[in-house]
């Protein structure tokens, strides 16, 4: 954003506005945090169930 000359703060002023209680720091301490463990895991295992259904062409289990 910051780059379209959209600096954090006025981003913030903005939504101070509407009623959603945003601080730069804490949009700045989300932002250079790591992703949780359990974020990761769950892309993974997404990113697995998406392509077994990209391979198969079908969602679900095939005949017995």
């Amino acid at each position: 954003m910051r780059a379209e000359g959209h600096a954090v703060e006025s981003i913030c002023a903005v939504l101070r506005g509407q009623g959603v209680q945003v601080a730069a720091r804490s949009y700045r301490a989300w932002k250079s945090r790591l992703p949780a463990l359990r974020t990761l895991e769950d892309a993974r295992i997404t990113d697995a169930l998406r392509d077994l259904l990209v391979s198969t062409g079908r969602a679900g289990p095939g005949p017995r």
